[in-house]
């Protein structure tokens, strides 16, 4: 059984983009929920609930900029002028808001406190449901993401001896904070399967991004077309990745199980199933098996979808099995009545060719590079 800890606060729900934001942390609530409701939290079930701590001002320096530091203390203050819009923290995506400093430290907190359990040996898998904000920039906010609690789990991770960390992403949207991270960095390997930049925010993450210098090949990027499906997304990653963690050998993982690649998500527009999505989870976890591994949420904007996908991310964590049909209290307050789809996406087969010969494209760079 892999001993698991997951990371949960009510607290999380004061990460607060407004009412009308597509980011609504309540769906970090739903599976913390759901998953009481299977009663697989301890003490009755094998996962272990720990409240995270917010992270300390020196913890969120190692990646970000003094001024950025500062700027987001000050909007979370009240502070409004123009001067926010060079942070990122000015437009409709990451709006300041009060306690924005408090809030961001705190999720990004949970990321930094799931790597020092994994160092402590006593777990195999932490999982930060609030974690996974990938976009946020050493020095300016984006994406919906302040703080980059990833940078800062992957350098804790490192400072603890385990030196060559692989960060992997299945969000919609690239993982372009952490590339930049540590796009010069040949100690960290950054993977990030997406929707391509020529389609979806943030307009990057092509096959030509590789890193640089004694970097070069630990950036990996596999761009997908809109409306690709299951098979698309699989058969791509099988053609690169398997083999591309075989010659880094980490010493451990970080997953961004952001969960808008899935078909039902209102942001994005690959096509993937619950059943493909879950599948891609289990390739991970084998192909990863024996390395201590952070485990984060990300995207994910159907909040009913989240729910489900995370939960059983969790109990993935945990090698346990959950009846598919979701327990009748929960059901009934949430209206989500089983784990996977009850339909599936159709689309034409002239679109999925188009989708095949796009990552072909692009899988043909890749390797020509790596």
């Amino acid at each position: 059984m892999g001993r698991t800890a997951f990371l949960y606060s009510d607290d999380f729900l004061s990460y607060d983009l407004g009412g009308a934001h597509p980011l609504q942390q309540r769906r970090l609530q739903m599976v913390y929920r759901l998953l009481g409701a299977y009663g697989v939290l301890a003490p009755e079930g094998p996962i272990e609930w720990k409240t995270p701590v917010p992270a300390t001002q020196e913890e969120i320096l190692r990646v970000h900029t003094p001024d950025f530091v500062a700027m987001v203390m000050r909007a979370g203050t009240g502070y409004r002028g123009p001067d926010l819009k060079r942070y990122g923290l000015s437009d409709g995506d990451t709006p300041a808001f009060n306690s924005m400093y408090e809030a961001a430290a705190l999720y990004a907190g949970g990321t930094v406190e799931a790597a020092r359990l994994l160092l402590t040996g006593n777990y195999d898998y932490a999982f930060n449901v609030a974690g996974g904000l990938h976009h946020a920039h050493p020095d300016h906010a984006s994406g919906f993401c302040t703080f980059n609690d990833l940078a800062m789990g992957a350098l804790t991770l490192r400072d603890g001896g385990l030196q060559r960390v692989v960060y992997i992403d299945i969000d919609a949207h690239h993982g372009d904070g952490v590339q930049a991270c540590f796009y010069d960095d040949p100690e960290t390997m950054t993977i990030s399967l997406h929707e391509s930049g020529q389609f979806l925010f943030p307009g990057t993450g092509f096959a030509e991004e590789v890193g640089n210098g004694a970097a070069a090949g630990t950036s990996l990027n596999i761009p997908y077309y809109p409306y690709t499906l299951d098979d698309v997304w699989h058969n791509a990653f099988d053609a690169v990745i398997p083999d591309a963690l075989a010659r880094f050998k980490p010493d451990a993982v970080i997953f961004q199980f952001g969960a808008d690649a899935h078909w039902e998500d209102p942001l994005a527009h690959l096509l993937i199933t619950s059943e493909g999505w879950m599948r891609m989870v289990d390739k991970l976890f084998r192909l990863t098996q024996g390395l201590p591994a952070i485990v984060t949420g990300g995207g994910g904007y159907n909040i009913k979808t989240v729910a489900r996908l995370w939960t059983m991310v969790a109990a993935r964590c945990a090698e346990i099995e959950l009846p598919d049909q979701v327990p009748a209290s929960y059901a009934a307050q949430y209206d989500i009545h089983y784990l996977h789809d009850r339909e599936t996406p159709q689309v034409e087969e002239s679109v999925q060719r188009d989708a095949r010969a796009y990552v072909e494209n692009q899988l043909e760079t890749l390797k020509a590079l790596i």
